[in-house]
């Protein structure tokens, strides 16, 4: 070991270090392909569930050999040296932004960081990235024939795709036709240039995507070209062709995708052009970057708050037994603290809470669990808080916040991306959006169950609605595997004091769960319960949820759409 301590030879083994890392998340993708197209689920969610344990693997390894080659200087005055040296090592790389984030959480593990500590860290102030960025990443022209006909970019873009597809003609003549009818309805003309694409599939299980822009002259639109992996082979699934569909692609509440990504910042400045209202954090964070997507999201927040009267709120909707929940009001994200005294009837507690939260992590979220970002050790200034949301946060959990001077120190919290809370909604909606809301709830109840997850609580409240009208959940302490639960049909009562008895007279053990009772406490009467068992009556029997357990033991793969079913190619009028 170096007695004296070398800043620089530290710096420099952090940038190795930080280079496996990129490596391995690199090879993660291309095996994500071969995964695909081999229709190996069970390697593909093996290699997901890695991918995001690999940045703390190699952040406790970055640690590891900075400090045995600092030696004695292995101190704050040493790891500030090596910061020095390490941003000259990374200065100018494509990936400078994720190197200096992967530093940033070395050294604050290393040293238990509370608020910023720019001689040990790199925290730079938040600023809207150029979009001239954007043309530094790595794209492909797939042009139109001189007629300005689509099958020519129909074929190319099916070239840069997963290969093989099994019916590659079918697929040119789909593909086509969706091209050139997105453009007449866009333009009132069918006749494109091209498509500009970035040169990276992004995979995530069954999906894969052909990502990039349809262009006419000075116009353009996005495009988004979903492939499927099906038993039979590779197929064309779906053109998409707004903002608001690659948004949903790219979204909060669906596993992240896997990219071979040489340039991740001039890729998301690519993305952004494509989805203009998501904020950089949130591409980063689709993309794999979740770590530096916290970086973004905290340089956002606290520029958020530096705006005059920015202040904390505490967040709309039923307050929690477990959380506490507030946001600010002009960023689309809440905060949410575990409290200290979980009150009755919930029977868990802080380390249960967090255990549920890792999981939600790990598991494929199937486009109905909300990401939640995890951070330690964040500092905020008194005044961006109410005096009654600051006694409240004291009270439930005096053991994350605390005051010091006029700064208030979270220790632990989960961000979320804010979502209007179901229950809510439903009031404030028109009677089709509600229905379509509550048949959506249904939907989203299915594919957990599709995913081995039964979100225990389901109270209307606990879930939320997207912009894009689309039902999640996020709340998290009761989350069960379908394997922890006994689905069980209620016993006929023996007798009419039987069927007037408050409690039940039946044994009742705590894994046990009555599906028949759902619909009482959850979809309200009237025209939404009718909608609701139309539609859902199956998930109040027993049956079809121990249906779905023998599925889920079998290692059966969701097989989930981040898109409407009529958007689906062979679905389609006239898609063959």
């Amino acid at each position: 070991m170096t007695t004296g301590g070398d800043p620089r030879a530290a710096a420099r083994a952090i940038v190795e270090v930080f280079d496996d890392y990129q490596a391995g998340l690199r090879d993660t993708a291309r095996r994500a392909a071969r995964h695909f197209a081999e229709r190996d689920w069970v390697a593909a969610r093996a290699d997901s569930t890695h991918r995001l344990t690999l940045y703390g693997a190699r952040v406790d390894e970055a640690i590891a050999r900075a400090d045995a080659l600092l030696g004695g200087r292995a101190d704050r005055d040493g790891w500030a040296a090596t910061r020095e040296a390490f941003a000259a090592e990374v200065a100018g790389r494509d990936d400078c932004e994720i190197a200096e984030t992967f530093y940033s959480s070395a050294s604050r593990l290393r040293f238990t960081t509370i608020g910023v500590d720019h001689a040990i860290e790199f925290q730079r102030p938040w600023s809207p990235l150029p979009d001239a960025a954007g043309d530094d990443a790595p794209t492909r022209w797939c042009a139109a024939s001189d007629d300005g006909g689509a099958e020519a970019v129909a074929a190319a873009l099916l070239a840069l795709g997963p290969a093989p597809l099994a019916d590659e003609p079918r697929d040119r003549a789909r593909v086509a036709r969706a091209l050139a009818a997105a453009a007449r309805d866009a333009w009132g003309d069918p006749r494109l240039d091209g498509a500009e694409v970035l040169d990276s599939v992004f995979y995530r299980n069954r999906e894969a995507y052909v990502v990039g822009r349809l262009r006419r002259g000075e116009r353009a639109m996005p495009l988004v070209l979903a492939f499927r992996s099906n038993p039979d082979g590779i197929a064309a699934d779906a053109v998409l062709t707004t903002a608001d569909e690659a948004s949903i692609v790219f979204g909060f509440a669906w596993s992240y995708l896997h990219a071979d990504l040489a340039r991740p910042r001039a890729t998301v400045a690519f993305l952004q052009r494509i989805m203009p209202l998501k904020r950089v954090d949130e591409l980063y964070t689709a993309i794999g970057y979740n770590k530096h997507g916290k970086t973004e999201l905290y340089r956002a927040l606290m520029h958020a708050l530096s705006r005059p009267a920015a202040h904390f709120e505490e967040a709309e909707g039923t307050k929690g037994l477990v959380m506490a929940v507030f946001t600010l009001p002009s960023l689309n994200v809440v905060l949410k603290v575990i409290k200290d005294r979980i009150a009755p009837p919930k029977s868990t507690n802080r380390l249960e809470v967090e255990r549920q939260y890792r999981r939600v992590f790990l598991n494929d979220r199937v486009g109905r669990l909300a990401d939640a970002q995890l951070f330690k050790g964040l500092a905020f200034p008194m005044s961006c808080f109410s005096d009654d949301l600051l006694a409240e946060l004291a009270f439930v959990a005096p053991s994350v916040v605390r005051l010091e001077g006029d700064t208030v120190v979270l220790n632990h919290l989960y961000t979320e991306r804010r979502v209007r809370p179901l229950n809510l909604y439903l009031r404030e909606a028109s009677d089709a959006e509600a229905v379509a809301a509550i048949l959506d709830y249904g939907e989203a109840i299915r594919d957990l169950a599709a995913s081995n997850i039964f979100p225990g609580d389901l109270l209307l409240k606990n879930f939320g609605v997207s912009r894009h009208g689309r039902v999640v959940f996020y709340d998290y302490d009761e989350l069960a595997t379908l394997a922890d639960c006994h689905f069980r049909h209620l016993p006929a009562p023996r007798s009419l004091e039987d069927e007037l008895a408050a409690e039940p007279w039946f044994s009742v053990a705590e894994n046990d769960v009555f599906p028949e009772e759902f619909i009482h406490f959850t979809v309200p009467g009237g025209r939404l319960r009718d909608a609701f068992l139309a539609a859902h009556a199956d998930l109040l029997d027993p049956d079809w949820w121990c249906a779905m357990q023998e599925r889920a033991r079998t290692g059966e793969v969701p097989d989930t759409y981040p898109y409407a079913a009529a958007r689906r190619l062979g679905r389609v009028a006239g898609g063959g």
